[in-house]
């Protein structure tokens, strides 16, 4: 009769005992799965990484679980699944205006989907070949196709292209370092409004071309040192001939620039660059009070612009430089009222990135 009584009371108390347990909170399962991440276990790690995606409110911090889940499924060499969640976590940070993702990181993922997705490919080639040769198991003189081309028997590891941890959001993989891109040049048009003293010289048409090497500073800043090449004609008519020549400014200068991305896809960037300002075709010109010189005046010249540029590709962008301005100070043999040569340039172009 106790025992009944005492199975009845056990019957009763037990939900009450259970619903008195403390509940696990998302944190408690991404600390699970951390754990068993550093543990080797990727199956365990998945399991609770998922429950903690479940329960998680704040939409901001589901997109490290889906991370994580893609990264155990890669470790686990489950290529379907990891490429399946990578892809989720590209779709979830794209919604993502509080944390966006950074375009080297972006390009990295993608990139690591198309190895998985040539794996898994791969894998459901393997796993529809049939066996080329079956063996008794009392008959040991036959090996198999891997037996014969490894007569030991050995196993032999094989590297694993995507392993490698790099996620600079989520606690369980190793921060990456952020590789640059090789090269940044950007090819622009506009036009240009040229200070010369008394003269008075129109608008003129402007081009520059302002190639970089990309290093990352952190997800969102990279600083690109370079250089910076600039031409604009300059129309004049010779005196006493009434003959329309053209002179040319050519810029060469060492430049260096810094980019911040404050949206994906959308990067604020200012440059600054010294080096020199060649006066060509400049002889007997109203510059030089129409007296002759040898050959272009070359003088020091700086340069500072801001712009701001909008990722078409990956690879490509479309730049807009509203405001760009440089000096020189004038260099002897021009006319004295020039004592220097100021410009203010808009332009707009395209860049290339890799």
């Amino acid at each position: 009769m106790k025992r009944i009584i005492t199975i009845a009371c056990v019957a009763i108390l037990a939900p009450a005992l259970a619903a008195a347990q403390p509940q696990k909170t998302p944190e408690d399962y991404f600390k699970d799965g951390e754990t068993q991440y550093n543990l080797g276990n990727f199956e365990k790690a998945v399991e609770a990484w998922k429950e903690g995606f479940r329960l998680e409110p704040n939409d901001t911090k589901k997109a490290s679980y889906l991370h994580n889940i893609a990264q155990a499924y890669r470790q686990a060499k489950d290529c379907t699944n990891a490429s399946f969640f990578y892809k989720r976590y590209l779709a979830l940070k794209d919604t993502d205006t509080v944390k966006p993702l950074a375009p080297v990181k972006r390009q990295e993922i993608e990139e690591r989907i198309k190895e998985l997705d040539e794996c898994a490919r791969t894998q459901e080639q393997n796993r529809n070949k049939p066996p080329v040769e079956t063996q008794r198991p009392e008959d040991t003189t036959k090996t198999t196709d891997a037996n014969a081309k490894n007569p030991n028997n050995k196993q032999v590891a094989k590297k694993d292209p995507n392993n490698d941890d790099d996620d600079d959001e989520d606690k369980v993989t190793k921060k990456a370092t952020l590789a640059p891109h090789v090269i940044s040049a950007r090819l622009l048009g506009g036009g240009a409004k040229i200070n010369t003293g008394d003269l008075t010289v129109p608008i003129q048409a402007t081009g520059a071309l302002i190639a970089g090497y990309p290093i990352a500073v952190n997800p969102l800043l990279r600083v690109e040192p370079g250089l910076g090449f600039t031409f604009t004609p300059v129309p004049f008519e010779q005196m006493g001939t009434n003959e329309s020549k053209s002179a040319q400014f050519i810029g060469l200068v060492a430049n260096v620039a810094g980019v911040y991305q404050v949206a994906p896809k959308f990067d604020l960037r200012g440059d600054v660059g010294l080096g020199i300002l060649a006066f060509s075709g400049v002889s007997e010109s109203p510059f030089t009070n129409n007296q002759p010189t040898s050959g272009a005046l070359s003088m020091f010249h700086f340069r500072i612009g801001v712009s701001a540029d909008y990722a078409i590709t990956p690879n490509v962008i479309a730049t807009v430089a509203p405001l760009t301005f440089s000096y020189s100070p004038a260099k002897e043999g021009l006319r004295d009222d020039i004592t220097s040569i100021t410009a203010i340039d808009f332009m707009v172009g395209l860049g290339y990135r890799m």
